[in-house]
């Protein structure tokens, strides 16, 4: 299974021109969120994929609070500094300490999730560079003559404009 990662990495990032870090995250995330549905939405979880060999283990973690403290809101992801310490000696308030948990199975549940997971992932970096790429050309008239499948030649002209994915507005010309 771990080689089968790495080759859906690689796929995944060759074919959309995606760096495959981000894939990594994405999967790494759809790992956690399957953990999470497994032992409780209330834990919190990482995953680390090893990026060379494709294994990956799945920690349990908890942030740490001082002992005087009165912020602990979510018992089941939060630790005061004294029981933090039983678990790692250098921790500080505001960090986090992590203990080892049972990864789940790579099953057909978990590749829906991480499908999922990693379109999102991918849609998101997608937009991203192309935002990229044309922030430097703002207000640029770009004009162009666009040929089609059946021959017919068309003239476009448009206006280039910095705005986000999400906005719809329309640059004035």
């Amino acid at each position: 299974m771990n080689k089968e990662i790495l080759m859906a990495v690689d796929a995944v990032s060759n074919e959309k021109g995606v760096d495959k870090e981000i894939i990594f995250e994405a999967l790494e995330a759809a790992l956690a969120s399957a953990t999470r549905k497994k032992h409780g939405e209330e834990l919190d979880v990482r995953v680390s994929i090893n990026r060379k060999t494709g294994a990956y283990d799945t920690f349990r973690r908890w942030k740490v609070f001082a002992d005087d403290s009165s912020e602990l809101e979510v018992p089941e992801r939060e630790l005061r500094l004294d029981d933090a310490r039983d678990i790692d000696k250098d921790v500080e308030p505001g960090g986090y300490v992590e203990e080892p948990m049972e990864s789940v199975p790579f099953g057909r549940i978990l590749a829906q999730t991480a499908k999922q997971v990693i379109v999102q992932k991918v849609r998101e970096a997608e937009r991203a560079q192309v935002v990229d790429a044309y922030k430097d050309r703002a207000g640029t008239l770009v004009s162009g003559i666009v040929k089609r499948v059946d021959r017919t030649i068309a003239t476009a002209s448009t206006w280039i404009s910095a705005r986000t994915p999400k906005d719809s507005s329309r640059a004035k010309r």
